[in-house]
């Protein structure tokens, strides 16, 4: 009797510590809000490696007025992929004075800037290796096309940031701005090329 008194405690004890282990085990188990945050804080999103071939940027500008044959400007660059490249141009250029209605031996200048400056970085699409996002900026101030030139300064300019997705040596047409003073449009033609 005494034993059987002995054997029912050791199994109660037995059993009760089995049932507090598993009680306690969910609670353990379950991470705090604030631990399970900074795990998945903690992860490094991964960055896409660059690829060890370059891309040429070829930028075709048309500036055309009316039905008169537009204007060119190229502006080329050659660029690793996942690089950032720049490009800065600029001139004064002579803006003869308007009339006052006094009377000059010789007429009146003031000096205007003119730009092309244009920003680029491509990416090749890893899943899609003839194809490349390229990000895409340009400041375009140009000379005005009357000569000798009497408009006021600071007049046809166009300022864009864009991305697209090229297909490598074919040319796109990203862009078509107009004039808001004028019948002028300015044109812009983007081609990236991998270059292997």
């Amino acid at each position: 009797m005494l034993k059987r008194l002995v054997l029912s405690v050791c199994a109660m004890a037995v059993s009760g510590v089995a049932l507090g282990a598993q009680a306690k085990a969910p609670v353990e188990a379950t991470p705090k809000p604030s631990q399970a945050k900074s795990e998945t804080a903690a992860k490094p999103v991964p960055v896409e490696a660059a690829l060890p071939v370059n891309i040429r940027i070829e930028v075709n500008i048309t500036d055309q007025t009316g039905s008169n044959p537009g204007a060119k400007k190229v502006v080329t660059m050659v660029v690793g992929d996942r690089k950032s490249t720049s490009i800065r141009s600029s001139a004064s250029v002579p803006v003869k004075s308007l009339d006052t209605g006094m009377p000059t031996m010789t007429p009146a200048y003031t000096y205007r800037n003119v730009t092309i400056n244009v920003d680029a970085l491509p990416a090749i699409i890893l899943k899609e290796p003839n194809k490349i996002n390229v990000g895409f900026g340009l400041e375009y101030s140009p000379r005005s096309r009357s000569e000798p030139e009497e408009r006021e300064p600071g007049m046809a300019s166009i300022n864009e940031r864009l991305t697209v997705i090229l297909e490598s040596g074919k040319p796109l047409v990203i862009s078509q701005a107009a004039d808001p003073a004028s019948d002028r449009k300015i044109t812009v033609e983007l081609t990236a090329t991998i270059l292997k």
